[in-house]
């Protein structure tokens, strides 16, 4: 794992990078259900079950989409994705993700 230092200044170079974008990007309604439902806690986990082609996602404590629909589970998938790459989700540890101050203050605008 990279020291602190340089992951930091990782983030903040693909930061600038992707400003323009982000600014541009308009979330879906999934990304938005995403956020509005981890406006609070700031939480997200990942869980991952064997029986399940894709992971759960779980966001402020509520598993978001359908467990018997594949789907379902990929389009919230897809969105916690997206979510991450706009630098509004940053990994904590182990399934543990969070908001960074900027989706915070996005999720709070949507609730």
């Amino acid at each position: 794992m990279s020291d602190p230092i340089s992951m930091f200044r990782n983030a903040c170079e693909l930061a600038i990078k992707g400003n323009e974008l982000r600014k541009k990007h308009f979330s879906s309604s999934i990304e938005k259900e995403l956020l509005q439902a981890a406006a609070q806690s700031g939480e997200f986990n990942v869980i991952i079950l064997n029986e399940l082609i894709y992971p759960i996602i779980r966001a402020g404590g509520t598993n978001m989409g359908d467990e018997n629909d594949p789907a379902s589970l990929a389009k919230y998938n897809d969105a916690f994705r997206s979510l991450c790459s706009n630098g509004y989700i940053e990994y904590a540890d182990g399934c543990l993700f969070r908001l960074t101050a900027g989706g915070f203050e996005k999720a709070r605008k949507l609730t």
